[in-house]
């Protein structure tokens, strides 16, 4: 090379590296389709409420499939849950459903190596199979698309924590939503019923379950507490979470709703037993959240929830009914498991089999309780194995990352499915944060890459 030859212009680049922030732009679209459907409750008219809930999101939604926004589909999606399964029985009863159909369609469409990854993961992929096999034998054996359908709910509602594991910003973003949502939910309910989140309503109508207010509310109290806030991007910000902690702590005492509180106690408990990190804000929330319990249960609202929890421990009651019930459908179980224990009674037979053991025509109270009954061992055992790996996968990732919030995600899931079917949106929110323990998928770190050019005198010299 001769001292005439021409260089080519050197390009000098620095990285900035910024924290992720949440996405307001969804937390506005979140309140203008969840608190006037939540008001309308207090004009007696849910249908209302229902119809606007449902009407708006779709505009909202649709304009980000128009724009193949994905992530603030999802997480749009995600923060309005606990309103939309409030409504849902009023109008649009699929609208879950539907609405996840589609997010996960647009995600295809968009970005299909996301999909691909999730569908790569053998435990997501056992539980789609599991759950779209038992929700096709109850079509099969009862005539109704309708029979089991909230399986395909639960399992991509898991799929759509997952798949917004990509981008941090965007899941903290929905998950604080449902705060929003279940705060709007609770003023709403705030004059109705003994248990906060059920009631009647001014028109006679009785609309909510109290474990529609509880299960929401436990979850972000648990988010709030575990990893420091990692999860909902307020790690560094002790008093928003503290707030937002005591806020929704309230509402779950409220609600009365005591499958809740065990999960949100045995949650903690396993924090604080393997967390050091998180004990001093742990220690700090019970020291101001019992304050702030006194306060509440001196109301009306607060006697009430004293009522309900009187009423739980009082010895003089029986067990059925003091456990709303659920006692008698354990007592029937190893009838129930006897007479079928190989395939059980046949997928969506639950009512009918609860009307033959115990004379009333209701669905199992407990997820564990239906599968045997319905599935026997053949439905039974495939489902302790997912659980089994997925807690063995949380154990490893706490092991090596520190991080327990996918513990107590799948611990939390098996608490729900005591109580409840577990069958919905919220238990596959638990059980999607238990999915992101995934060991191929590298451990997230909430940061935005920037690469900015820079003039060559700027440069530090290496």
């Amino acid at each position: 090379m001769n001292a005439t030859t021409e260089t080519p212009e050197r390009s000098l680049y620095f990285l900035n590296v910024r924290q992720s922030t949440l996405d307001w732009t969804v937390f506005a679209q979140i309140c203008v389709c969840v608190v006037p459907a939540m008001a309308s409750l207090d004009f007696s008219s849910p249908l209302v409420g229902a119809r606007y809930l449902a009407g708006s999101l779709f505009v909202f939604l649709g304009y980000h499939v128009l724009k193949r926004d994905r992530y603030r589909f999802m997480s749009l999606l995600v923060g309005v849950g606990p309103a939309l399964s409030l409504l849902r029985g009023v109008f649009f009863y699929d609208s879950v459903l539907a609405f996840l159909a589609t997010g996960v369609g647009l995600w295809i469409f968009v970005a299909r190596k996301e999909v691909q990854f999730v569908w790569e993961d053998p435990i997501w992929r056992s539980l789609a199979f599991f759950c779209l096999l038992y929700w096709g034998i109850s079509v099969l054996l009862r005539g109704t698309l309708n029979a089991n359908l909230r399986a395909l709910e639960f399992a991509l509602a898991a799929a759509a924590v997952c798949l917004l594991a990509n981008r941090r910003s965007y899941l903290a973003t929905g998950l604080i939503g449902t705060g929003i949502s279940a705060t709007a939910y609770a003023i709403a309910m705030l004059p109705y019923g003994t248990r906060l989140g059920e009631g009647e309503l001014d028109n006679g109508q009785t609309i909510g379950n109290p474990v529609l207010m509880g299960l929401p509310s436990a979850l972000l109290v648990l988010l709030c507490l575990t990893d420091r806030g990692r999860y909902l991007l307020l790690e560094s910000k002790a008093t928003a979470r503290l707030i937002l902690c005591l806020v929704v702590a309230q509402w779950l005492i409220l609600s009365g709703s005591r499958g809740s509180w065990l999960i949100t106690i045995v949650g903690l408990l396993l924090v604080f037993a393997y967390n050091k990190s998180s004990r001093k804000t742990i220690l700090a929330a019970i020291a101001v959240g019992c304050i702030a319990t006194l306060l509440v249960l001196s109301t009306d609202r607060g006697s009430k929830v004293t009522t309900v929890f009187d009423k739980t421990v009082d010895s003089n009651r029986s067990l059925a009914n003091r456990t709303s019930g659920r006692s008698s459908m354990w007592e029937a179980l190893p009838q129930i498991f006897a007479a079928s224990p190989v395939w059980g009674w046949g997928p969506g037979s639950a009512a009918d089999v609860d009307y033959i053991f115990t004379h009333r025509h209701l669905i199992f109270h407990s997820l564990y309780e239906q599968i045997i009954a319905e599935c026997g061992l053949l439905g039974f055992i495939p489902l302790m194995f997912i659980i089994g790996f997925l807690v063995r996968r949380a154990i490893v990732h706490l092991r090596r990352f520190g991080e327990i919030t996918p513990l107590v995600g799948i611990v939390g899931f098996m608490l729900i499915g005591v109580s409840v079917t577990a069958f919905d949106f919220v238990s596959g929110v638990f059980f999607g944060l238990a999915l992101m323990a995934r060991e191929p998928n590298p451990r997230f770190v909430a940061r935005k890459l920037m690469v900015t050019p820079m003039e060559e005198d700027e440069a530090i010299p290496v």
